[in-house]
């Protein structure tokens, strides 16, 4: 025998009546000798309220245990018993307890009979109030009997198990009915799209090497066409395609007698193939005409049956940069909808944007990230030597043209520090409420939610207040306090009163 160090050493092994081997030759045990005939625990301790099986492999245990040596048939049932109560399965132990309300009342009854026993069982075999295997007022019960007895345990719990299944059904639940599943309703671009599909005929897809495979056919019947045209005499044979490395293999003796010349046709050859193909690249390229017309049919998308949405907020439009980007986006996506600036107050200029849902994803990215509100990059002022070179010209321009011509350069606008943009709403509309894209200004709060209200989203504005009062606290840049009979009240206002009577009277400059 080989050792725990790789060494042969001999020896005979001698079991006691303890189950501890001992050598008796070389002095030394063999590694795991000392275990011989022990039962480790090594299982987790089973659930109380698991229900009580018996182990089917009860005799095979049983007869393995004993014929290690002289090993005391009172710990062999010990060891047999702690084997069987940890070996019980789990709960459930049938169904679960929700889906036990699919069960009608008679089988619910009697599952529940059933889990109480084995609850109970396992309960007081834990707190060892019960006799079970492995003790001495057992030991009439021999292998076979407790093989049947668990023979029969489990056929019962099958049953009871296919029994629950094969009857489960909604209809003894009492509380699926009280549930509401409601039905998706699809909108008018789904059901579009869905129609589209249905009348669209199949496409059949071929894989890549299907693709190649007909591609390599083609060539081939094209070029066995031109063969048979050739040698037919309807076509000329085309000139071999020469070049600076093989002229001289194609021409052969012509090449060697006048190589000069021979390499001036190459060269022509190769000039013409090249003029052709541009010829051709230039036959094909588009117009400018045709490239804005491609592009905008890129951009083109259908918005007859639903419109995207999207409101956003800005602190200040002031600035050219701004309105400009604002403007010319809104006019290449093809959106619709304005800027709406209320000048009471700060902070109230609401963009209103229509389109199809691609062109209102491009906008909102340049709104919420492409657009520099604050004018990051931008260099406000100018150097202290871009200042001295325009003074200068100044003073040389005020010379030339005498004391009358002088002419005060515009100072370039500042970005305001504290702008920001945030999207207030988006959702999607069944048309178009605004047809062009304008800027428009309000003098107040209830002439721009007029402005709006004349084109049937006046909800619009009510957004955009919204979201300034839960913002800043205030709505229309202010909150007034009203007295009405004696009770004093704090209420938001969109406007003041004396505005209210001047803004019945300008319907007339609602543009938008």
């Amino acid at each position: 025998s080989v050792g725990m160090a790789g060494i042969g050493v001999p020896a005979s092994i001698d079991v006691g009546a303890e189950g501890v081997a001992t050598t008796v030759n070389g002095g030394m045990s063999h590694y795991g000798s000392s275990e011989a005939g022990k039962v480790v625990e090594q299982r987790l301790p089973a659930r109380i309220d698991a229900p009580e099986l018996e182990l089917e492999d009860y005799a095979g245990r049983k007869k393995i245990l004993t014929s290690l040596s002289d090993v005391d048939a009172e710990k062999n049932d010990a060891a047999v018993s702690a084997a069987v109560r940890a070996s019980v399965s789990a709960m459930p132990y049938a169904m679960e307890w929700w889906d036990a309300e699919l069960l009608p009342s008679k089988l619910r009854k009697e599952l529940a009979g059933e889990e109480g026993r084995a609850i109970a069982s396992r309960a007081k075999k834990g707190g060892g109030g019960g006799g079970g295997l492995g003790k001495k007022g057992d030991e009439t019960d021999d292998a076979d009997t407790v093989s049947k007895r668990y023979q029969k345990q489990r056929q019962s719990h099958a049953a009871l198990i296919e029994k629950c299944y094969h009857h489960a059904t909604l209809a003894h639940s009492k509380t699926h009915t009280l549930l509401q599943h409601p039905v998706p309703v699809l909108t008018p671009a789904q059901k579009a799209a869905a129609e589209a599909l249905k009348a669209k005929p199949p496409t059949l897809h071929l894989t890549k090497a299907e693709r190649k495979r007909h591609r390599k056919l083609r060539r081939a019947e094209r070029l066995r066409e031109q063969q048979d045209m050739q040698a037919a005499g309807l076509v000329p044979p085309p000139e071999p395609r020469l070049t600076l490395s093989n002229y001289m293999k194609v021409l052969g003796d012509q090449a060697v007698l006048d190589p000069s010349k021979m390499e001036a046709t190459v060269m022509e050859q190769i000039q013409a193939r090249k003029m052709a193909h541009e010829k051709m690249n230039a036959d094909r390229k588009l117009t400018k005409e045709q490239r804005s017309a491609k592009h905008a049919r890129k951009l083109a998308e259908d918005t007859s049956q639903s419109v995207k949405v999207a409101l956003f907020w800005v602190r200040d439009m002031s600035h050219p940069y701004h309105r400009a980007k604002v403007d010319l986006n809104a006019q290449q996506n093809g959106i619709t909808g304005g800027v709406l600036e209320c000048e009471e107050g700060s902070g109230m200029n609401l963009v209103v944007a229509e389109g199809g849902e691609k062109a209102i994803k491009r906008y909102t990215r340049l709104m919420t990230v492409r657009m520099r509100w604050k004018g990051e990059d931008f260099y406000e002022e100018e150097s202290e030597e871009e200042e001295e070179l325009m003074v200068g010209e100044e003073e040389e321009h005020n010379g030339e043209d005498g004391e009358g011509g002088t002419e005060k350069k515009e100072k370039r606008k500042k970005f305001n520090p504290n702008n920001e943009c945030e999207l207030i709403w988006t959702g999607m509309a069944v048309k178009r409420a605004l047809h062009s894209f304008m800027f428009q200004s309000a003098p107040n709060s209830v002439v721009a939610r007029k402005i709006l209200e004349a084109k049937g989203v006046a909800h619009y504005w009510d957004l955009c207040v919204g979201h300034v009062e839960m913002k800043e606290g205030v709505v229309g840049g202010y909150a007034g306090r009203i007295e009405d009979g004696g009770d004093v009240a704090l209420r938001f206002r969109l406007g003041d009163g004396g505005s209210s009577k001047k803004a019945a009277g300008e319907d007339d400059d609602i543009m938008m």
